[in-house]
């Protein structure tokens, strides 16, 4: 049967976030959003990237553009997002903003409120554009 360690040896054991390394204050943290014409790619494409960096609890910088996906947009999920080929027919296709993107994150912790989905977007057009993924 496992045993438990005492508080006080629990507490000794314990590392302090002095310890770590970088002070959280120091680091930079990329929040993205995506908007996309439907759940996953390749069938899918994004319409939208949106994003804001934060250092020390302070906004940096923003990034946000429309993509044109090249496809045309459902209609529930234009109805979801808001976004519509009216909206995206003058935008950049995803090779023309990418490269831009990842000079915004360069160097930034990757921060998404559906992170999975997001950074598989992304990383799907930058290995099919030929950039190492993030």
């Amino acid at each position: 049967m496992p045993t438990m360690a005492a508080p006080a040896e629990r507490a000794a054991s314990q590392i302090a976030f002095e310890d770590l390394g970088v002070p959280l204050s120091e680091v930079t943290f990329a929040c993205v959003d995506l908007e996309t014409t439907g759940g996953a790619p390749p069938e899918s494409r994004i319409t939208e990237i949106g994003a804001v960096r934060y250092r020390g609890g302070e906004r940096q910088a923003t990034f946000q553009t429309l993509v044109d996906p090249g496809v045309p947009i459902p209609r529930f999920v234009s109805h979801l997002t808001g976004i519509d080929d009216f909206m995206v027919r003058e935008a950049p296709p995803v090779e023309a903003v990418l490269p831009s993107l990842l000079e915004f994150l360069r160097g930034a912790v990757f921060v998404a409120h559906n992170a999975g989905f997001d950074h598989r977007f992304l990383n799907h057009d930058l290995e099919r554009l030929g950039y190492d993924p993030i």
